[in-house]
């Protein structure tokens, strides 16, 4: 029994080491450039192991420049820096707030295919503002050959302004 005892005891410890570490939400801190460096510290020139020290706990999405590929997440480690490839580290922020997609879906209780319908719908961005950030990297022979920092208002993109708080409520919106 004691022999029982142990080994299921080492086996919770065991699984539970071995659980995967959740992404980071990217603080908006994150995308701030100066000087044509991240906030990171990083610059053009720079390489795999600067990128992997500075962003490791990010989720990383990776498209080869010279296909017309989607961006993919790809484990950092195995991203190949020598290929012709733009990787970038992205996230919404809602009412100024960093969320992951899975924290919008589950909030919003919608699946990934809905993610875009809600976040562009009117009605979403009258109640919220949603801004997307995103850090893009592109690589050449193994180096950073460039760095940019944008950022997506939805809420001016698709032309609805954020209702005021005082506003909310009473189905008045501003004048067109």
């Amino acid at each position: 029994m004691k022999k029982l005892l142990y080994l299921l005891t080492f086996s919770m410890l065991f699984l539970t080491a071995c659980e995967k570490k959740p992404a980071l939400t990217a603080p908006a801190s994150l995308f701030v450039m100066t000087d044509g460096a991240t906030a990171a510290g990083l610059r053009p020139g720079d390489g795999p192991e600067e990128f992997i020290a500075a962003y490791e706990p990010y989720t990383i999405q990776v498209a080869y420049v010279d296909l017309a590929s989607n961006y993919l997440v790809m484990s950092i480690r195995e991203i190949p820096y020598d290929s012709s490839i733009s990787t970038m580290i992205a996230n919404f922020f809602v009412d100024g707030e960093p969320v992951s997609e899975e924290e919008l879906c589950r909030e919003n209780k919608v699946d990934d295919a809905q993610l875009y319908s809600l976040l562009s719908s009117h009605e979403y961005l009258r109640e919220h503002e949603v801004i997307y950030r995103y850090l893009r990297f592109r690589w050449e022979d193994g180096r950073i050959a460039e760095i940019e920092s944008q950022e997506l208002n939805y809420n001016e993109t698709f032309e609805t302004p954020r209702l005021s708080t005082s506003a909310r409520g009473f189905h008045s919106y501003p004048a067109a």
